[in-house]
């Protein structure tokens, strides 16, 4: 591995974590796919939200003693590759490669359509095409990766509280106009068949998939042995809390004839206000929240998080040497963020978000259950490592996990999973053809990470940056835990109501 003049500059927070993993799934996931549930399911969809929730806490909580104890950059890419083999780390470096820019390209799809309706909701009419608005979104989020990861780390945290700020004016705006007859008692045991019961927790699981993007950051996470396990900690319970309140929302103002409706539509919020009558204001403000928090938030590490495993890869000769180069003023892996902006561009032509969607879910179960097998492996052979942070009932947390993501995985259909197999398969030729002679070894990989481990021992956080970080954390637990039992209380109470 060649050495570089210039280090991955960390500059990112508990905050910056937390808003990372969340916007990364808080747009697409959330307003588009995860809404959609809304219309086959209504009102029961908190159901499969909290088990999304259930299914979600352990395997972050294992990614946040695997970042902890290596908070470098790649995330599964650079477990695998210390704790299984570099072919097996490459096989889940390509698939989360493939899975981010497809979500960062239909999100920037999504975007064009609630922007769109901005000015439906104003009663004007502006034809653009979809594909012409995302891709000089994807322009605007490359220039502001290109330039520094503290101005991106900033304008995360600006998108999505601009997100929450909104999204909290407009509940206020709306909440008196919820009828408590759309929540219907039978929609809590009235199932579709197994299988379709599946797919439809892989949809909601996706809209909390953002725990790799925190990790895969790892190398410019400020103190990452107290910041990522406390941010993988946080950001479940936060997703859950925006997805189910959204959720209930949508499920309250559209009458719960229509609800079926929203199962097939592209911009399901605005279209459900427009079924329900609330024009105008309402749908301006909703869609401004959504297009200029949501799915920037979402844009923003779509660009960030993969580029920062093709910089490791080529860091490691898995890719061209050219790959692992950093800007020598800004620090930032400008190559592979110009690269990861190109393939996304092609990908917006498309101008399909269904099956680009599907190939991101299938790849994400890919890295993921690699990146299980990477955390009991490491648990096995290293036990010596050194673990800021340990999840609990590792055993349990492993083999559970890996059954519950098959599983979705399987739902998800033969031909995506088929693609996802290619994709695989693919991974390997690239490898044994092309990057196994000048790749690292396996002792290699070590020694290297044992010296950055080293520059980490000495930078720790004095007695009073240590005090305002747990005071920080504090609040956000005590947040966090009281809205996540009021929205189980709402829901309980509006089915009660009824």
């Amino acid at each position: 591995m060649e050495s570089n003049h210039v280090t991955l500059n960390r500059q990112l927070g508990m905050r910056e974590g937390i808003t990372i993993t969340t916007g990364t799934v808080i747009g697409v996931g959330l307003f588009t796919t995860g809404a959609n549930c809304v219309g086959i399911m209504g009102a029961g969809i908190i159901l499969l939200t909290f088990i999304g929730l259930l299914i979600c806490i352990l395997p972050a909580l294992m990614y946040a003693e695997m970042g902890a104890a290596l908070p470098y950059a790649g995330g599964t890419y650079n477990y695998a590759k210390r704790a299984i083999s570099l072919p097996v780390a490459n096989i889940s470096a390509w698939h989360y490669l493939m899975a981010l820019i497809a979500c960062c390209s239909t999100e920037s799809l999504a975007f064009s359509n609630y922007f769109s309706w901005i000015f439906k909701g104003m009663g004007l009419s502006v034809a653009i095409d979809n594909r012409i608005i995302a891709a000089v979104l994807m322009f605007l989020f490359v220039f502001i990766n290109y330039r520094g990861v503290k101005l991106s780390g900033r304008w995360q945290n600006a998108f999505v509280f601009f997100f929450w700020s909104v999204s909290a004016v407009w509940m206020l705006v709306m909440i008196h106009n919820i009828d408590f007859s759309n929540y219907l008692p039978e929609t809590l045991t009235t199932f579709p068949g197994f299988k379709a019961w599946v797919e439809i927790l892989t949809w909601i699981w996706w809209c909390y998939a953002g725990f790799e993007t925190c990790v895969g950051m790892g190398g410019e996470i400020k103190y990452p042995q107290i910041n990522i396990p406390r941010a993988l900690f946080l950001a479940p319970f936060v997703i859950f809390v925006v997805n189910a309140l959204f959720q209930w929302f949508l499920a309250g103002l559209v009458p719960a004839a229509s609800h079926s409706a929203l199962a097939e539509a592209a911009a399901p919020y605005a279209e459900g206000l427009q079924m329900a009558g609330y024009m105008g204001f309402p749908i301006v403000l909703l869609c401004i929240g959504v297009a200029f928090g949501g799915d920037f938030s979402t844009m923003n590490p779509g660009i960030e998080a993969p580029s920062r495993y093709i910089y490791q890869m080529g860091q490691d000769g898995c890719l061209p040497r050219v790959f692992g180069k950093l800007h020598p003023k800004f620090r930032t892996p400008y190559i592979a963020i110009l690269t990861v902006g190109i393939v996304s561009f092609l990908l917006i032509l498309t101008n399909s978000i269904a099956f680009v969607a599907q190939i991101n879910i299938c790849s994400l179960f890919w890295c993921y259950i690699i990146g299980f097998i990477s955390f009991w492996q490491l648990r096995r052979k290293e036990p010596e490592l050194k673990r800021p942070y340990k999840a609990p009932w590792p055993v349990f947390s492993t083999v559970s996990s890996i059954i519950i993501y098959a599983l979705m995985m399987w739902s998800c259909g033969w031909v995506h999973v088929g693609i996802s197999f290619i994709i695989t398969a693919c991974s390997l030729v690239v490898f044994y053809l092309f990057a196994r002679k000048g790749s690292v070894s396996q002792e290699e990989i070590k020694e290297l990470q044992a010296k950055e481990a080293a520059m980490l021992e000495e930078d720790i956080p004095s007695p009073a940056e240590k005090a305002k970080m747990d005071k920080e954390y504090k609040i956000w637990k005590i947040a966090v835990s009281v809205l996540t039992v009021l929205i189980i209380a709402l829901y309980i109470v509006s089915f009660l109501l009824k």
